[in-house]
């Protein structure tokens, strides 16, 4: 028989780590002295413990290593498992492959002194009913009245809004053959109500978005629009819906415009 610290040095496993193995039952002593408390293992477990270190450097847990059973686990079922293990590692890779993808565009980014650099994020817009309001309007500037009618009409409703804060817009399309800006205004509200001749209600499905949030004014959001949709392209995704923006501060809160806050969002899906 091999005492502990035989053992320890020709599987290389410490005898703290063969102490810790005994504790949590994945690989006990063949007998222990119970006058002096002293380990020993048989040289039958050899094999057992370099599988061990093995599975470890592979990326298995203990807890994992523990629930496989070595020593009745038979060929078919480790090949299984190996497999498995496999295509989680190939998952992981992925995922790597892109963080450092999108570590070397913000690294680009930085260089380059743009101030959204890791100012990006996908995330989950959470479904929502909406009070809406939509028309075609000639200029930007003119999203301020599609606010006010849909605000009035909500006030003689009686409307309760949700405690969500989102005050959406949504530009549905931008025709410049024709001169016009299809937009969308809505809030967030409680309940559906009946639709009337100028706002609508229905409800809003959750949706996965590229978001950047900046404060400032609105004539830097053709600039980010553009940033915004790059960084997509660069990272896999692609648009899957019209985008939108979510005011936080707006004219609407009577500051000035460099204390706007507005949150740019992009549908998006993997490509």
């Amino acid at each position: 028989m091999l005492k502990i610290g035989e053992f320890s040095v020709l599987t290389s496993i410490s005898i703290h780590m063969l102490r810790n193995y005994d504790k949590i039952g994945l690989l006990t002593p063949k007998y222990i002295d119970e006058s002096t408390g002293y380990r020993y293992y048989e040289s039958s477990q050899l094999p057992i413990a370099n599988q061990i270190v093995a599975l470890k450097m592979m990326g298995f847990g203990l807890k994992e290593i523990v629930e496989l059973q070595l020593q009745e686990m038979q060929i078919d079922s480790l090949k299984e498992l190996l497999k498995n293990k496999i295509e989680d590692k190939e998952q992981e890779v992925k995922v790597i492959r892109k963080q450092l993808a999108q570590m070397e565009n913000a690294l680009k980014d930085l260089a380059s002194k743009r101030e959204h650099a890791l100012s990006i994020v996908t995330k989950c817009i959470p479904d929502r009913k909406v009070a809406s309001f939509r028309m075609k309007i000639k200029e930007f500037p003119e999203e301020g009245v599609l606010w006010k009618i849909l605000g009035d009409e909500c006030e003689k409703m009686n409307i309760q809004f949700s405690d969500s804060k989102y005050s959406i817009a949504i530009q549905h399309e931008i025709n410049f053959d024709e001169n016009y800006i299809d937009v969308e205004v809505q809030r967030v509200v409680e309940n559906i109500y009946e639709d009337t001749d100028k706002v609508k209600f229905y409800s809003i499905p959750s949706c996965e978005v590229a978001s950047l949030v900046y404060q400032g004014g609105y004539s830097r959001l053709k600039d980010i629009n553009l940033y915004l949709a790059k960084w997509i392209t660069q990272n896999g995704l692609e648009i899957c819906g019209p985008a939108f923006n979510i005011y936080y501060i707006s004219p609407g809160n009577e500051v000035g415009e460099e204390k706007f806050i507005t949150e740019v969002c992009f549908p998006v899906k993997k490509r």
